[in-house]
């Protein structure tokens, strides 16, 4: 009888083990602390293990290798792993000289959510078989998942700079930038993190982990800043920045009143008190005074601002001041062309004061720039239908409906983001 166990991380046919992502701060976890694909295939044992097989059969221990063999094989392509591992801590007995037993050992025990026994199973394993890279790298990541991040960044750094096998890089990486962050080295932590992301740039779970990483390196940053200067500008700033993310823009909009009284030049600040003005108010007279008067004075501190100019068109758009927003408009593109924005703006603007030809230019232009926006579109319809081109003004409409049943995440703006051209009801 020929021992017939699973290789571990062999390529082959793919089978995906989804394990939970372990947020926990523990050293040790139920399961992988990262999702790992394993990809398993029949496995044929050395010289080594048919010598041992041979010894084994010879004796009355034959058929029980013959047996575990077979139960260990179904265990681990069943990923049953604590009938893997038990079964496989018995034939380790009898073959204690194969080490792709002691491998498939470890990898069993690292399924099974154990990866002090899987460090010392591939640690056996390569004392027995020392050009098994893969062992060594398991053994790395078992270090990870222990805690001991020093002695995993020692093995798991090179083993990064030096790709092969992509899940097992994906893998490595994954326990490299944890490592580092543990350690607070956050600088290679973040560059690993940039690195993974590069080669896996759709990968749900890096990023998520890439994501976390600079969310807990920002945090750690703003405890700082509130511990060395409780009542700056800069922390009154943070927190405003936070409410208006949260809309809570009363809240908002007094934090950023109390950044300007301990520093009225602070550049940007006047544009966020006047965008959240807006937000947090119906839009009435006196409101959008307030907003105009906080927009024209971030335009004293910083005259090239083009979110100003175009909050300040958008103002006057509203109001039917048609000149004055026409003129911040062109003001705000000519400082940033590609403000899809200001050129959806300008455009609607240009189709109320009867320049159509202009207006379709510029409308064009924001659907070039952002193909999921739907606003340029229902207004270029409009702008067709005026002009009699019904074919036209279809199409376009077509294409307003087609973007307007596509489902999309929704993902709250970031804090000072312009406000939003809306299809008009």
């Amino acid at each position: 009888m020929v021992l017939r166990v699973l290789p571990w991380f062999a390529a082959s046919v793919s089978v995906l083990v989804s394990a939970n992502l372990c947020l926990s701060q523990s050293k040790a976890s139920a399961a992988p602390r990262h999702t790992v694909r394993y990809e398993p295939e029949p496995w044929l044992p050395s010289n080594a293990g048919r010598n041992s097989v041979d010894q084994a059969q010879s004796s009355d221990s034959g058929p029980d290798v013959a047996q575990l063999s077979e139960q260990a094989k179904e265990a681990l392509e069943a990923r049953r792993w604590p009938e893997a591992s038990a079964t496989l801590d018995k034939l380790s007995k009898l073959l204690p000289t194969n080490p792709e037993v002691h491998a498939n050992l470890g990898l069993a025990y690292y399924f099974q959510g154990d990866p002090a026994q899987a460090r010392a199973a591939f640690r056996r394993a390569l004392t027995l078989k020392p050009r098994m890279p893969q062992a060594s790298v398991m053994i790395g990541i078992c270090e990870a998942e222990l805690g001991h991040n020093a002695e995993a960044i020692a093995i798991l750094a090179p083993a990064f700079r030096k790709p092969s096998d992509p899940e097992m890089e994906r893998l490595i990486g994954l326990h490299l930038q944890r490592s580092y962050a543990e350690l607070k080295q956050f600088d290679k932590a973040i560059t690993t993190g940039e690195e993974l992301h590069k080669r896996y740039p759709d990968d749900a779970e890096i990023l998520f982990q890439v994501s976390r990483l600079y969310a807990d390196r920002s945090y750690e940053l703003m405890t700082d800043l509130t511990r060395s200067a409780p009542d700056s500008a800069w922390v009154h700033y943070a927190n405003a920045q936070v409410q208006e993310s949260l809309a809570r823009y009363d809240v908002a909009k007094r934090e950023y009143e109390n950044v300007l009284r301990r520093n009225p030049q602070m550049p940007g600040v006047h544009y966020r008190l006047g965008l959240v003005i807006l937000l947090g108010a119906e839009h009435n007279p006196d409101s959008l005074a307030e907003a105009t008067r906080a927009f024209q004075e971030e335009l004293k501190i910083a005259p090239r601002n083009p979110e100003a100019e175009y909050e300040l068109g958008e103002i006057n758009r509203e109001q039917g001041k048609y000149d004055l927003a026409l003129e911040h408009f062109s003001q705000a593109l000519s400082q940033q062309a590609n403000f899809v924005e200001a050129r959806i703006g300008l455009g609607r603007t240009l189709l109320k004061v009867g320049r159509t030809a202009q207006a379709i230019s510029h409308l064009k232009e924001a659907s070039r720039l952002d193909p999921e926006n739907k606003v340029p579109h229902a207004l270029l319809a409009n702008a067709y239908r005026s002009l009699s081109d019904s074919a036209a003004a279809q199409t376009e409409m077509d294409t307003y409906l087609k973007l307007s049943q596509a489902t999309s995440p929704n993902l709250i703006p970031g804090a000072g983001t312009p406000t939003m051209q809306q299809v008009d009801p």
